[in-house]
């Protein structure tokens, strides 16, 4: 019966060759400025070549997950938004952790690969496999509004405004209704324009 040294070194000689860069992963801290309402990462394409990611998926990304278009200007890139030096940090640590980082030996020397709908990190260290998830954003349901133009509303005038208009209010809206000239009458007002929490109407016979 072979001993344990034996049937160690005969295991490790059957190991698959562990591929890695042997050097320290340190991603570049972002270089960041805003040009108007842009915000431009003037070190995108050496931040890309350190996460050995094209620069179209890195942007795309970055895009999707910030709420906001992205270009490419190599060597830089830029979001077309005002965004925090932080917040693009914040973004490119979860980035590493999804789309770089082997989740089994957490070395770098992956890559991504599409097979139909799915996209597995593969490890050329340690062989591992994993699905890479997209995390779907949901847009956020916008409130209905109130009052709509066109629409026509029964309204209470309850005051007569400066320029004679009446004055009548719709769950915390403030109507301005044309035509209407006597305070506490009802009337049906067809809105015509609608400002911040202001609207305007006219008398409807």
């Amino acid at each position: 019966m072979q001993d344990y040294a034996a049937l160690l070194q005969r295991a490790r000689a059957n190991l698959p060759e562990v591929k890695t860069s042997g050097e320290r992963f340190v991603v570049p801290e972002p270089d960041v400025m805003t040009d108007g309402k842009n915000t431009v990462i003037r070190n995108f394409q050496e931040i890309c070549e350190v996460l050995r990611r094209e620069p179209e998926h890195v942007i795309g990304i970055l895009a999707k997950e910030l709420g906001c278009p992205g270009v490419l200007d190599l060597p830089r890139g830029m979001l077309k938004s005002r965004i925090a030096k932080e917040t693009i940090q914040q973004r490119l640590k979860e980035y590493t952790e999804k789309y770089v980082i082997c989740s089994e030996c957490k070395r770098p020397d992956t890559h991504l690969n599409k097979e139909g709908r799915f996209t597995l990190l593969i490890c050329e260290a340690c062989g591992a496999q994993r699905p890479v998830t997209v995390r779907r954003v949901v847009e956020p349901e916008r409130p209905k509004a109130i009052v709509v133009v066109g629409e026509v509303y029964r309204l209470t005038i309850e005051d007569i405004g400066r320029r004679g208009d009446g004055v009548a209010k719709k769950e915390g809206f403030v109507i301005f209704v044309t035509g209407a000239t006597t305070r506490g009458t009802t009337v049906n007002a067809r809105i015509t324009k609608v400002l911040g929490n202001n609207a305007y109407a006219v008398v409807q016979p």
